[in-house]
């Protein structure tokens, strides 16, 4: 505990720094996480550091720092096992205001079923009813079980798979403990930083990306900090519904980020090739229909605004892959996939090899 101290007073300027409302540098931010990480084994600076920050108000420097932290702690994937370019990941910050279906988990089945490979990115639900990982769960996922080999060989076999990097690093663990303590055993229903980037870093370094943000104001930010990271292309969208998707409901916002270039549009339905759907057409109906909805609509049983939504979001994916030429038309390749019941196979698959048929047969 007394080292644990010494090296956390390390960072006392560096915290104090954040505290008066003064940004930081990319390599002093990623100095304060990476020791917050490691040694504040009970949670206090983890709180400043997020509160303060927040408060402030987060730069992409600072959730570079965050990454870079990250990264440094964290158990990777061999790259070569891999064909990068055609490796994606659907995940977002989570924390909309208005609460659906897990659509960037249905839609990463289906480009998955496209032939490309999905490193998803997954954590349980903070303030939603259920998160990627409680879905990959209920039918018997045991994510602290699963190890690095069981993961890559998943990956590599199926093209999806859902990873948690805090149980996969064992130097990630204390990372992990803090989470825990604060959002899920302590019910902290508010957004952070936390919640901005914990679902950006990969163990495979992915050069492209869709992105889903709780709020508009951080889609220029998270931008400009995949441009840092050297994505290749990558999109970050809000919708005005409140749904950290590109959404069929009104208008939706997307920060397009193409190596060097970044650009700012709005898309609505008919953009997108898909009809105006209403909000109760796709609203949650909590974590049982949750489950349904996610089957149903990887099945090809459900053919309404529910799917019609994983769609779109499974065709901006196929659009950053540089497989489509516009969203629109990687809806509709998307559509045909969700119809022919290509991403259910998937996922069959998926639980195959790291869950249980049984649980997944009687959710059925």
């Amino acid at each position: 505990m007394e080292d644990n101290l010494v090296k956390l007073h390390e960072i006392d300027l560096l915290l104090a720094k954040l505290v008066d409302g003064n940004d930081l540098s990319a390599k002093e931010a990623t100095e304060l996480a990476y020791h917050i990480f490691v040694y504040d084994t009970e949670g206090m600076h983890f709180a400043t550091w997020l509160g303060a920050m927040h408060a402030k108000g987060e730069t992409s420097e600072e959730l570079e720092g965050f990454l870079k932290a990250t990264k440094e702690l964290a158990v990777k994937f061999n790259p070569k096992k891999f064909n990068l370019n055609k490796t994606i990941d659907l995940s977002g910050t989570g924390g909309g205001k208005f609460k659906s279906f897990n659509i960037s988990t249905t839609a990463s089945f289906v480009v998955a079923a496209a032939g490309y490979t999905v490193a998803k990115i997954s954590y349980f639900a903070v303030t939603s009813p259920t998160g990627s990982a409680d879905i990959f769960s209920s039918f018997g996922v045991d994510f602290p079980k699963l190890t690095k080999e069981q993961l890559e060989q998943t990956l590599k076999e199926v093209g999806i798979c859902p990873i948690i990097a805090s149980f996969l690093s064992p130097k990630l663990a204390n990372r992990g403990k803090l989470s825990k303590r604060f959002f899920a055993d302590g019910q902290v229903r508010v957004r952070t930083p936390f919640h901005l980037v914990n679902n950006i870093y990969s163990p495979l370094p992915i050069k492209h990306r869709i992105y889903g943000c709780y709020s508009e104001k951080y889609l220029e930010v998270l931008a400009n900090l995949f441009k840092k990271l050297g994505f290749k292309r990558t999109l970050t969208f809000y919708a005005d519904i409140g749904l950290p998707v590109i959404s069929n409901v009104g208008k939706t916002t997307i920060f397009e980020q193409n190596g060097a270039n970044i650009k700012r549009y709005t898309v609505k339905p008919i953009d997108l090739g898909v009809k105006e759907a209403k909000e109760e057409d796709i609203k949650t109906g909590g974590k049982e229909q949750n489950i349904k909805d996610f089957i149903r609509v990887l099945q090809g049983k459900e053919r309404g605004a529910k799917s019609d939504l994983a769609a779109v979001n499974a065709g901006a994916a196929l659009y950053s892959l540089n497989d489509v030429k516009t969203i629109a038309e990687g809806t509709d390749k998307a559509q045909k996939i969700l119809s022919s019941g290509a991403g259910y196979e998937k996922l069959r698959k998926l639980i195959a090899l790291i869950g249980s048929k049984q649980l997944l047969e009687k959710l059925e």
